[in-house]
């Protein structure tokens, strides 16, 4: 403690009653003071040495640095007991010291801190006034940060403060002050600090100055700033301008040295909104020499499976966190609650709920408002074919009791109904609903003919209907706040039929194909000179469970005709490409350049069989004779059925392989065809007592691979969805393999 003491002489007798700006040496001095106090933890002899100093105030009351003194010591038990009266005791002192010196940036500077730390109100209401009279915590805090730099623009901690503050507090005149200030410092020996490059690089970007922004974040980097921290700054920048190629560049050029731990808790900001906990836990502990392949294979497996390009998500998610900031930032962390809310998350105080979601899914395809007396603020988004399996997703939120906290609730009824707090208030019929409540409801028929059902249902049918839709909406919201996506967007879709089958190479190694077939109405036809030409953009990406790329096909193919592919016709093709055996997922890709037209299949499981061991069969290639698309190879052609439907009483073909067998080899054979849901029907087909499937005996040909074509007749089956199932048993080793296809049987034509 001598040292303290002596330190305290030494500024007590330089402390003149004069009005003067702050000296290095005093301010290094009390620097030194606060360092002093912060070092120690004996609240006890901090008590006892406030009492003694306090002694003294009462007879030097206008010394300033007595009062700073008296200020660090209150901060101090402030942190220590966490006692909020301590920091607000601090305050007083530093607001006394302020006063007496009001050109001491120190005494501003600390006034501001001490605001902080004596943070919000107890009561929600009475920090909502002081809010709106700018006498909460950080109006108090902004004001005093910008007091200290006033009195020394190149006061560099209470610029960065002031910044940090003003973003915080998300009002734009503040940031505007900020960024005065921080542009006015640039000139001054402030502007060699890193720090207060990189939090005016950050307070340009969210105003939209990008190219300053950038400016901020290399002048960060040029002085020694931390080279992962300035990175990831510049490619957030870079995908704020649509910059999306220097975006991942900047990034993983940023994240390929060592990352620092502030570099690394950077890069977690950037993931925690979407990532699953697993994947957060696994990034928490991942090794710094594994740290660049973990990213490169988190955010290349999220591309992989929206079927897009490596490269596209991460400037996409970075571009949706600075659009939330912009338009979904709340104003109050204070939040309410309500039985209506379809989940509620007290530690998250940066967004609305409408910012969560646009985080994980980005833009909606739709969005929809209504505005009446009664009704509160309100929207709805529409996702198309946001749902697993493939339907849209609707999503309902509302500003209950808050004009800018949107939550997500359960039913357009908690949007459209409401009367008061708790579900007793919300009708259960159209009959109790009023014009403008009905109007509300009918409001949203654009995004669902549901709502035009059920602003006009009787009184009998509306609880069921409202029923099923809450049930839906719930289903939409658990959805959108556990996954993610990056959905590709066409303005025309082209509905493709896909269907994928593996067989072995000539090395007995799998090749996977995949048939499509495209409605030619939907396809844009080109003239060529006499004929038609139609371009196709087609990607195929095949990845595991942890995002790895293990195949890929990227092409354009341009297929020529003699005219128009008429109505009803489609357009076919078979792509084919190596992939190890394994269990994966795909993406399929299609476009046409230039039209804004495709569609895309994604997430999709398949299963890659080995097939050069004991005993091993391709898949089963269900076919139709003059179906226009045949697989030809050297050993004999091979039929396909691009659009897997058959009509009423027609036939299929059957090919498949086996693979590891010795010559002459007998393998037990059976065949099923399933109802999708039901019981084998195969004797409805075959008739006769015999059984509920067809049975026989396959020889085997050749001592590597036996080619296995059958004719199957499907008479009597009633339109619907089947599954052909095909059992193989090796009656030496006992093993079976099963192969199964779906198909249809369409009851719009016959044979």
């Amino acid at each position: 403690m001598r040292r303290l003491t002596i330190l305290l002489a030494a500024l007590l007798a330089a402390a003149a009653p004069t009005v003067r700006a702050q000296q290095p040496a005093e301010r290094a001095s009390l620097d030194s003071m606060r360092t002093g106090f912060g070092a120690i933890s004996d609240s006890m002899w901090l008590l006892n040495y406030e009492r003694q100093r306090i002694a003294v105030a009462r007879v030097d009351r206008d010394n300033p640095v007595i009062h700073m003194e008296l200020g660090f010591v209150s901060y101090r038990l402030g942190e220590i007991t966490g006692a909020k009266k301590r920091y607000q005791d601090a305050a007083s002192e530093f607001q006394w010291a302020s006063d007496l010196r009001p050109a001491w940036p120190y005494a501003w500077y600390f006034l501001g801190l001490a605001e902080l730390s004596t943070g919000e109100a107890d009561l929600i209401i009475v920090e909502n006034i002081r809010q709106l009279l700018g006498l909460d915590a950080l109006s108090l805090a902004a004001r005093h940060f910008a007091r200290a730099i006033e009195a020394d623009p190149s006061f560099s901690m209470a610029l960065v403060d002031l910044a940090n503050t003003a973003m915080k507090q998300r009002i734009s005149p503040r940031l505007v002050i900020a960024q005065a200030a921080l542009r006015q410092a640039a000139s001054t020996a402030a502007g060699r600090v890193p720090a207060v490059q990189l939090v005016r690089g950050r307070i340009e970007r969210r105003l939209l100055e990008n190219d300053s922004a950038l400016a901020a974040f290399h002048a960060f980097l040029s002085l020694g700033g931390d080279s992962g921290v300035g990175g990831i700054e510049l490619a957030r920048t870079f995908a704020q301008k649509g910059l999306e190629d220097s975006s991942v560049a900047a990034y993983f050029s940023a994240v390929g040295r060592r990352l620092s731990d502030t570099a690394r808790i950077e890069v977690r900001r950037d993931l925690h909104w979407f990532a699953t906990p697993g994947e957060l836990a696994e990034w928490d502990a991942v090794r710094p020499d594994s740290m660049v392949s973990w990213l490169r294979r988190f955010w290349f497996g999220r591309d992989l499976s929206d079927g897009r390009r490596p490269g596209e998500r991460l400037p996409e998610q970075l571009r949706r966190y600075q659009y939330a900031v912009q338009n979904f930032g709340l104003a109050s962390r204070h939040r309410g609650f309500d039985v209506a809310f379809a989940f509620s998350d007290s530690t998250q105080q940066e967004f609305d709920d409408r910012g969560l979601v646009y985080l994980r899914h980005g833009a909606p395809d739709q969005r929809t408002q209504f505005s009446a007396t009664g009704v509160e603020p309100n929207e709805s988004w529409l996702y198309r074919g946001g749902e697993p399996d493939g339907t849209d997703m609707i999503l309902h939120f509302a500003a209950i009791n808050d004009v800018q906290d949107f939550r997500l609730v359960q039913s357009l009824l908690d949007v459209c109904a409401r009367r008061g707090p708790g579900f007793d208030a919300i009708p259960q019929t159209t009959s109790t609903l009023n014009g403008s409540q009905r109007d509300c409801v009918q409001s949203r028929a654009q995004l669902s003919d549901l709502y035009q059902r059920l602003a006009q249902a009787s009184d009998d049918l509306s609880p069921n209907l409202w029923a099923g839709e809450r049930r839906q909406s719930m289903e939409g919201v658990h959805h959108a706040i556990s996954t993610d996506s990056y959905a590709l967007q066409f303005q025309s879709e082209l509905h493709p039929v896909v269907s994928i089958f593996a067989v072995a190479d000539a090395t007995m190694h799998p090749e996977l194909h995949l048939v499509f077939a495209v409605p030619g109405a939907r396809l844009h036809p080109r003239d060529a000179g006499g004929s038609v030409t139609y371009p196709l953009a087609l990607r195929m990406l095949v990845y595991d469970s942890s995002g790895r790329l293990v195949g890929a096909l990227d092409t354009i193919r341009v297929f020529r005709a003699s005219g128009h592919i008429a109505a009803g016709s489609y357009l076919t093709e078979q792509l084919s490409m190596k992939v190890p055996a394994g269990n994966y997922l795909y993406s399929f890709v299609i476009e046409e350049p230039g039209e804004s037209a495709g569609d895309v299949v994604h997430r999709k499981e398949l299963e890659i069989p080995r097939l050069d061991t004991l005993f091993a069969a391709s898949d089963v290639i269900l076919g139709r004779e003059g179906s226009g698309l045949i697989w030809r190879r050297p050993e004999g052609e091979v039929a396909l059925n691009p659009l897997m439907r058959y009509p009423k009483d027609g036939a299929a073909t059957i090919y498949y392989e086996l693979y590891g067998l010795p010559q002459a080899a007998h393998v037990a054979t059976r065949v099923r065809i399933t109802r999708a849901g039901g019981r084998s029907v195969f004797h409805r087909v075959f008739g006769g007592g015999g059984g509920a499937d067809l049975a026989y005996e396959t020889v085997t040909d050749s001592p590597i691979r036996t080619r296995v074509s059958q004719h199957l007749d499907l008479k009597g089956l009633a339109p619907g969805h089947y599954v052909l199932r095909v059992e193989l048993t090796d009656p030496e080793s006992q093993k079976t393999l099963v192969r199964e296809s779906p198909f249809d049987i369409d009851a719009a034509h016959s044979s």
